[in-house]
Protein backbone atom coordinates (compact mmCIF):
# COMPACT_ATOMS: atom_id res chain seq x y z
CA UNK A 1 0.00 0.00 0.00
CA UNK A 2 2.84 2.54 0.87
CA UNK A 3 4.80 1.42 -2.61
CA UNK A 4 1.47 2.22 -4.52
CA UNK A 5 0.81 5.67 -2.10
CA UNK A 6 4.65 6.57 -3.44
CA UNK A 7 4.00 6.01 -7.37
CA UNK A 8 0.64 7.95 -7.31
CA UNK A 9 2.64 10.83 -5.69
CA UNK A 10 5.86 10.97 -7.58
CA UNK A 11 3.54 11.08 -10.71
CA UNK A 12 1.56 13.34 -9.95
CA UNK A 13 4.75 15.52 -8.93
CA UNK A 14 6.38 14.76 -12.10
CA UNK A 15 3.23 15.93 -13.95
CA UNK A 16 3.20 19.23 -12.14
CA UNK A 17 6.60 19.54 -13.12
CA UNK A 18 6.42 19.29 -16.47
CA UNK A 19 3.21 21.71 -16.46
CA UNK A 20 5.37 24.64 -14.52
CA UNK A 21 8.02 23.69 -17.21
CA UNK A 22 5.30 23.92 -20.02
CA UNK A 23 3.92 27.64 -18.46
CA UNK A 24 7.30 28.86 -18.42
CA UNK A 25 8.43 28.35 -22.07
CA UNK A 26 6.12 29.02 -25.11
CA UNK A 27 7.44 28.78 -28.70
CA UNK A 28 5.37 29.07 -32.11
CA UNK A 29 7.01 29.26 -35.60
CA UNK A 30 4.91 30.78 -38.99
CA UNK A 31 5.15 32.57 -42.11
CA UNK A 32 3.72 35.38 -43.34
CA UNK A 33 1.61 33.47 -46.14
CA UNK A 34 1.58 29.53 -47.05
CA UNK A 35 1.69 30.19 -50.70
CA UNK A 36 5.29 31.52 -52.87
CA UNK A 37 6.04 32.08 -56.05
CA UNK A 38 9.33 30.65 -57.29
CA UNK A 39 12.18 33.41 -55.76
CA UNK A 40 9.92 34.88 -53.74
CA UNK A 41 11.27 35.61 -50.28
CA UNK A 42 10.08 33.64 -47.53
CA UNK A 43 9.43 35.22 -44.17
CA UNK A 44 9.94 32.78 -41.24
CA UNK A 45 9.29 34.36 -37.90
CA UNK A 46 9.98 32.42 -34.17
CA UNK A 47 7.84 33.50 -31.74
CA UNK A 48 9.02 32.24 -27.74
CA UNK A 49 7.56 33.70 -24.40
CA UNK A 50 9.12 32.28 -21.20
CA UNK A 51 9.87 33.42 -17.61
CA UNK A 52 12.34 35.57 -16.19
CA UNK A 53 14.27 32.10 -14.59
CA UNK A 54 14.33 30.63 -18.44
CA UNK A 55 17.44 31.05 -20.47
CA UNK A 56 17.19 30.40 -24.52
CA UNK A 57 20.20 28.26 -26.71
CA UNK A 58 18.50 29.22 -29.98
CA UNK A 59 19.51 27.17 -32.70
CA UNK A 60 21.40 28.39 -35.85
CA UNK A 61 18.30 28.42 -38.08
CA UNK A 62 21.15 28.41 -41.41
CA UNK A 63 22.10 24.89 -40.80
CA UNK A 64 18.76 23.55 -39.43
CA UNK A 65 16.58 24.68 -42.22
CA UNK A 66 17.73 22.33 -45.37
CA UNK A 67 14.52 22.44 -47.33
CA UNK A 68 14.83 26.34 -48.59
CA UNK A 69 17.45 28.64 -49.66
CA UNK A 70 18.82 30.80 -46.36
CA UNK A 71 19.03 34.44 -47.22
CA UNK A 72 19.16 36.66 -43.97
CA UNK A 73 18.47 37.08 -40.31
CA UNK A 74 17.06 40.11 -38.83
CA UNK A 75 18.06 41.10 -35.55
CA UNK A 76 15.82 39.74 -32.53
CA UNK A 77 13.46 41.72 -30.83
CA UNK A 78 13.13 41.80 -27.35
CA UNK A 79 9.87 42.46 -25.04
CA UNK A 80 9.77 42.36 -21.56
CA UNK A 81 7.55 42.69 -18.76
CA UNK A 82 7.94 42.07 -15.08
CA UNK A 83 6.97 38.44 -15.18
CA UNK A 84 7.86 37.65 -18.61
CA UNK A 85 9.99 37.95 -21.84
CA UNK A 86 8.64 37.73 -25.49
CA UNK A 87 11.33 37.53 -28.24
CA UNK A 88 10.75 37.27 -31.49
CA UNK A 89 13.37 35.86 -34.43
CA UNK A 90 12.87 37.15 -38.09
CA UNK A 91 14.48 34.73 -40.92
CA UNK A 92 14.36 35.28 -44.88
CA UNK A 93 14.77 32.34 -47.36
CA UNK A 94 13.68 31.57 -50.60
CA UNK A 95 13.57 28.44 -52.93
CA UNK A 96 13.95 28.09 -56.80
CA UNK A 97 11.68 25.52 -57.37
CA UNK A 98 8.24 24.08 -56.86
CA UNK A 99 7.16 21.96 -54.06
CA UNK A 100 5.40 21.30 -51.06
CA UNK A 101 8.05 22.20 -48.14
CA UNK A 102 7.53 21.98 -44.52
CA UNK A 103 9.83 23.42 -42.70
CA UNK A 104 10.62 21.35 -39.73
CA UNK A 105 10.38 22.04 -35.78
CA UNK A 106 13.09 23.58 -34.57
CA UNK A 107 14.92 22.26 -31.30
CA UNK A 108 15.20 24.85 -28.49
CA UNK A 109 17.70 24.41 -25.40
CA UNK A 110 16.79 26.02 -22.19
CA UNK A 111 17.42 26.02 -19.13
CA UNK A 112 15.62 26.93 -15.41
CA UNK A 113 17.10 29.26 -12.93
CA UNK A 114 20.28 28.00 -11.73
CA UNK A 115 19.43 24.47 -12.83
CA UNK A 116 22.62 23.03 -15.41
CA UNK A 117 20.17 20.54 -16.75
CA UNK A 118 18.89 21.71 -20.58
CA UNK A 119 15.47 21.18 -21.80
CA UNK A 120 14.05 21.32 -25.35
CA UNK A 121 11.07 22.39 -26.39
CA UNK A 122 10.27 21.66 -30.57
CA UNK A 123 8.88 24.52 -32.68
CA UNK A 124 5.61 23.67 -34.69
CA UNK A 125 6.25 22.08 -38.08
CA UNK A 126 5.39 24.85 -40.96
CA UNK A 127 4.17 24.03 -44.45
CA UNK A 128 4.19 25.85 -47.36
CA UNK A 129 3.73 25.87 -51.07
CA UNK A 130 5.93 27.24 -54.19
CA UNK A 131 4.68 27.34 -56.92
CA UNK A 132 6.16 28.92 -60.89
CA UNK A 133 4.42 31.35 -62.74
CA UNK A 134 1.15 30.89 -64.59
CA UNK A 135 2.13 30.98 -68.54
CA UNK A 136 -0.67 30.76 -71.03
CA UNK A 137 0.89 29.20 -74.04
CA UNK A 138 -1.58 30.79 -76.45
CA UNK A 139 -0.77 34.39 -75.71
CA UNK A 140 2.40 36.38 -77.34
CA UNK A 141 5.59 36.86 -74.82
CA UNK A 142 5.45 39.96 -72.97
CA UNK A 143 7.84 41.69 -70.16
CA UNK A 144 7.14 41.04 -66.62
CA UNK A 145 5.68 44.40 -66.53
CA UNK A 146 4.47 46.95 -69.16
CA UNK A 147 6.88 49.78 -70.37
CA UNK A 148 6.67 52.92 -67.75
CA UNK A 149 5.91 55.97 -69.26
CA UNK A 150 8.23 58.87 -68.00
CA UNK A 151 6.66 62.19 -68.02
CA UNK A 152 8.18 65.10 -69.53
CA UNK A 153 10.28 67.28 -67.59
CA UNK A 154 10.34 70.84 -69.28
CA UNK A 155 13.00 72.23 -66.87
CA UNK A 156 15.55 69.31 -67.57
CA UNK A 157 14.67 69.79 -71.34
CA UNK A 158 15.63 72.90 -71.67
CA UNK A 159 18.76 72.80 -69.49
CA UNK A 160 20.35 70.17 -71.70
CA UNK A 161 19.19 72.34 -74.23
CA UNK A 162 20.66 75.41 -73.43
CA UNK A 163 24.07 73.27 -72.58
CA UNK A 164 24.37 71.61 -75.64
CA UNK A 165 23.91 75.28 -77.44
CA UNK A 166 26.72 76.33 -75.75
CA UNK A 167 28.88 73.34 -76.01
CA UNK A 168 28.25 74.14 -80.13
CA UNK A 169 29.05 77.53 -79.82
CA UNK A 170 31.92 76.82 -78.10
CA UNK A 171 33.12 74.33 -80.30
CA UNK A 172 32.60 76.44 -83.34
CA UNK A 173 34.33 79.24 -81.84
CA UNK A 174 37.17 76.88 -80.99
CA UNK A 175 37.49 75.66 -84.49
CA UNK A 176 37.58 79.36 -85.90
CA UNK A 177 40.36 80.11 -83.48
CA UNK A 178 42.44 77.37 -84.40
CA UNK A 179 41.33 77.95 -87.89
CA UNK A 180 42.69 81.46 -87.48
CA UNK A 181 45.86 81.10 -85.62
CA UNK A 182 46.84 78.28 -88.58
CA UNK A 183 46.32 80.60 -91.37
CA UNK A 184 47.87 83.78 -89.62
CA UNK A 185 44.87 86.11 -89.47
CA UNK A 186 44.24 86.23 -85.52
CA UNK A 187 43.90 89.89 -84.34
CA UNK A 188 46.80 91.26 -82.85
CA UNK A 189 46.99 93.85 -79.77
CA UNK A 190 49.99 96.25 -78.71
CA UNK A 191 51.35 96.01 -75.27
CA UNK A 192 53.54 98.96 -74.33
CA UNK A 193 55.76 98.73 -71.30
CA UNK A 194 56.78 101.63 -69.91
CA UNK A 195 59.81 101.90 -67.36
CA UNK A 196 59.17 101.84 -64.07
CA UNK A 197 61.60 105.26 -63.47
CA UNK A 198 59.08 106.85 -66.50
CA UNK A 199 56.16 106.06 -64.56
CA UNK A 200 57.35 107.32 -61.45
CA UNK A 201 58.12 110.52 -63.22
CA UNK A 202 55.10 111.13 -64.73
CA UNK A 203 53.08 110.28 -61.38
CA UNK A 204 55.04 112.73 -59.47
CA UNK A 205 54.31 115.67 -62.47
CA UNK A 206 50.41 114.80 -61.79
CA UNK A 207 51.08 114.83 -58.22
CA UNK A 208 52.68 118.38 -58.20
CA UNK A 209 50.19 120.00 -60.50
CA UNK A 210 47.26 118.68 -57.97
CA UNK A 211 48.96 121.48 -55.42
CA UNK A 212 47.71 119.19 -52.43
CA UNK A 213 49.84 121.20 -49.87
CA UNK A 214 49.08 124.27 -51.12
CA UNK A 215 45.03 123.59 -50.38
CA UNK A 216 45.71 122.37 -46.77
CA UNK A 217 45.93 118.57 -47.88
CA UNK A 218 48.87 117.98 -45.87
CA UNK A 219 48.47 114.51 -45.14
CA UNK A 220 47.07 113.59 -48.26
CA UNK A 221 50.21 114.89 -50.09
CA UNK A 222 52.80 112.94 -48.17
CA UNK A 223 50.71 109.93 -48.50
CA UNK A 224 50.32 110.00 -51.89
CA UNK A 225 53.90 111.33 -52.51
CA UNK A 226 55.43 108.21 -50.78
CA UNK A 227 53.45 105.94 -52.72
CA UNK A 228 54.49 106.66 -55.52
CA UNK A 229 58.14 106.12 -54.36
CA UNK A 230 57.35 102.76 -52.88
CA UNK A 231 55.29 101.44 -55.99
CA UNK A 232 58.68 102.75 -58.37
CA UNK A 233 60.79 100.59 -55.41
CA UNK A 234 58.57 97.88 -55.86
CA UNK A 235 58.99 98.03 -59.77
CA UNK A 236 62.68 99.15 -59.60
CA UNK A 237 64.58 96.25 -57.13
CA UNK A 238 61.49 93.76 -57.20
CA UNK A 239 60.77 93.33 -53.53
CA UNK A 240 57.26 94.23 -51.85
CA UNK A 241 57.26 98.15 -50.87
CA UNK A 242 53.89 98.80 -50.40
CA UNK A 243 53.30 96.51 -47.45
CA UNK A 244 56.85 96.97 -46.36
CA UNK A 245 57.19 99.88 -43.20
CA UNK A 246 59.88 102.53 -43.92
CA UNK A 247 62.22 99.93 -41.70
CA UNK A 248 61.93 97.45 -43.94
CA UNK A 249 62.00 98.96 -47.39
CA UNK A 250 65.63 100.78 -45.89
CA UNK A 251 66.50 97.52 -44.31
CA UNK A 252 66.08 96.58 -48.25
CA UNK A 253 67.73 99.26 -49.82
CA UNK A 254 71.03 98.85 -48.38
CA UNK A 255 71.95 95.65 -49.96
CA UNK A 256 71.45 97.57 -53.32
CA UNK A 257 74.09 98.85 -54.86
CA UNK A 258 71.94 101.40 -56.76
CA UNK A 259 70.51 102.93 -53.57
CA UNK A 260 73.78 104.06 -51.98
CA UNK A 261 73.62 107.48 -53.16
CA UNK A 262 70.18 108.38 -52.29
CA UNK A 263 70.26 105.87 -48.89
CA UNK A 264 70.40 108.74 -46.23
CA UNK A 265 68.25 110.99 -48.09
CA UNK A 266 65.63 108.10 -49.06
CA UNK A 267 65.87 107.69 -44.85
CA UNK A 268 64.75 111.35 -43.84
CA UNK A 269 62.02 111.40 -46.80
CA UNK A 270 60.05 108.30 -45.51
CA UNK A 271 60.91 109.51 -41.81
CA UNK A 272 59.37 112.76 -42.42
CA UNK A 273 56.42 111.31 -44.24
CA UNK A 274 55.87 108.69 -41.46
CA UNK A 275 55.45 111.89 -39.12
CA UNK A 276 53.30 113.57 -40.92
CA UNK A 277 50.67 110.51 -41.41
CA UNK A 278 51.05 109.02 -38.02
CA UNK A 279 52.37 111.66 -35.62
CA UNK A 280 50.13 114.16 -36.47
CA UNK A 281 53.24 116.45 -37.48
CA UNK A 282 52.52 120.03 -39.08
CA UNK A 283 55.95 120.57 -41.55
CA UNK A 284 56.82 123.71 -43.22
CA UNK A 285 56.12 124.69 -46.78
CA UNK A 286 59.78 124.15 -47.37
CA UNK A 287 59.74 120.91 -46.29
CA UNK A 288 56.33 119.90 -48.47
CA UNK A 289 58.53 121.72 -51.41
CA UNK A 290 61.63 119.81 -50.11
CA UNK A 291 59.52 116.01 -50.31
CA UNK A 292 58.99 116.61 -54.03
CA UNK A 293 62.71 117.39 -54.76
CA UNK A 294 63.91 114.13 -52.66
CA UNK A 295 61.38 112.06 -54.52
CA UNK A 296 62.30 113.21 -57.94
CA UNK A 297 66.06 113.24 -56.98
CA UNK A 298 65.34 109.12 -55.63
CA UNK A 299 64.12 108.43 -58.74
CA UNK A 300 66.41 109.82 -61.13
CA UNK A 301 69.52 108.86 -59.19
CA UNK A 302 68.35 105.26 -59.01
CA UNK A 303 67.23 104.35 -62.32
CA UNK A 304 69.05 102.52 -65.15
CA UNK A 305 72.59 103.61 -66.42
CA UNK A 306 71.56 102.95 -69.61
CA UNK A 307 68.22 104.71 -70.81
CA UNK A 308 65.20 101.87 -71.24
CA UNK A 309 62.94 102.71 -74.04
CA UNK A 310 59.07 101.72 -73.99
CA UNK A 311 58.92 97.83 -75.22
CA UNK A 312 56.31 97.23 -77.87
CA UNK A 313 55.27 94.21 -77.67
CA UNK A 314 52.65 92.47 -80.27
CA UNK A 315 50.85 89.60 -79.34
CA UNK A 316 47.76 87.38 -80.81
CA UNK A 317 44.45 88.82 -78.86
CA UNK A 318 42.71 85.50 -77.12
Amino acid sequence: MVKYTFRIFTFFFLLSFLNIQAQNLQVYASTDTTDYAVGDYIHYRVEMRYGKDVNIYFPPVKDSVKVLEFIKEEQPIKQETESETTEIRDFIFSRYDSAGVTIPPLPIQYTVGSDPTRGVIETNPVTISVHTLQVDPTKDIQDVKAPVKVPLNWFWIILFGVVGLVLVIAAILAYQYYKKKKDGTLPQKIIITVPPYKIALKELQVLEDKKLWQQGEVKEYHSEVTGIIRKYFEKRFSFRAMEMTSAEIMDQLKHKKESQEVFDVTRGFLDNADMVKFAKFQPMPSVNDEMMKQAYDIVLKTKPLEVEEDKTEVVNAE
